[in-house]
């Protein structure tokens, strides 16, 4: 059975890394407030300023690919695949994950793609588990959608995904982090905030260097292998920035950098910065 893997825009803005993969990819959209969209690909985020617009306050919103467009994604997928497993966004940030469940049932599609109930994974890490499933299945490892769902599992439960919004108020607009009211009378202090099913709060400073020596004693619970992704936008301060970086590398931490991916900028701001710990399988 040759199996394919389907993932979403909020995975990674730079979709490269999965050539020569069996990982596919489907942009979710960005909408304007004259209810104009886009399509969340690179081109279209710069050709648009979406990062500029963020800057300066505009109410930029994000939304799903549509059943027509998932519907027409796993027909063209399952031309080249026998199976397909879709990784989609997390459920609690979008509804793209109902859709999926959705459109999959569909009789066209049954016993021919498995929808992954997402509730943990966002960001690179959603990218780092499809990356680890093609592994797998490459290696001959992983045979089955059961046994790919295993895997996801088994990944999900070894990953650390923390992020500092640059924007509370933005974040907690959305209505998904329910903590996040309390949160907003300290909106001069800067929190982190450790992903899951249900987001919680890390900790909380006036400064970045506090918040980065968190990111540095979770590394101490992942064995020295282990890699760490800091995540920043394209218009994160050089401050914030360099702040960061100074800790990590005093710390000796080694470490690579993206940018967070689109969709989470609109939800969060353009100070946004996020950390992924995955262990190197």
């Amino acid at each position: 059975m040759k199996i394919g893997i389907l993932v979403d825009s909020a995975s990674t803005s730079t979709p490269k890394v999965f050539e020569g993969t069996n990982i596919r990819w489907i942009p979710l959209h960005i909408t304007f407030p004259d209810n104009s969209d886009i399509l969340d690909i690179t081109e279209a985020v710069e050709k648009n300023n979406v990062y500029k617009r963020l800057e300066n306050g505009e109410d930029l919103k994000t939304s799903q690919a549509s059943p027509g467009e998932l519907e027409n994604k796993y027909i063209e997928l399952l031309k080249e695949f026998d199976h397909l497993i879709h990784i989609p966004i997390t459920g609690n940030l979008s509804s793209m994950l109902q859709t999926a469940f959705m459109v999959a049932n569909d009789e066209q599609f049954e016993g021919k793609v498995t929808v992954y109930p997402n509730y943990e994974l966002a960001a690179q890490a959603i990218k780092e588990a499809a990356l680890y499933l093609n592994k797998l299945i490459a290696n001959n490892d992983v045979k089955t959608p059961k046994e790919a769902i295993a895997a996801i599992d088994e990944f999900v439960e070894s990953v650390y995904i923390g992020m500092i919004p640059g924007d509370l108020r933005k974040l907690a607009s959305s209505g998904r982090l329910r903590f996040m009211a309390s949160v907003l009378n300290f909106l001069k202090t800067k929190t982190l905030i450790r992903w899951g099913s249900k987001p919680e709060k890390e900790g909380m400073s006036r400064t970045y260097g506090a918040l980065v020596e968190k990111i540095i004693d979770n590394m101490k619970n992942y064995p020295a292998t282990s890699k760490l992704i800091f995540l920043r936008t394209p218009f994160t301060s050089s401050k914030t920035y360099n702040t960061i970086v100074e800790a990590l590398k005093e710390a000796k931490i080694n470490f690579a950098e993206e940018f967070v991916p689109s969709i989470y900028t609109v939800h969060a701001g353009v100070e946004t910065v996020g950390f992924i710990i995955v262990k190197i399988y």
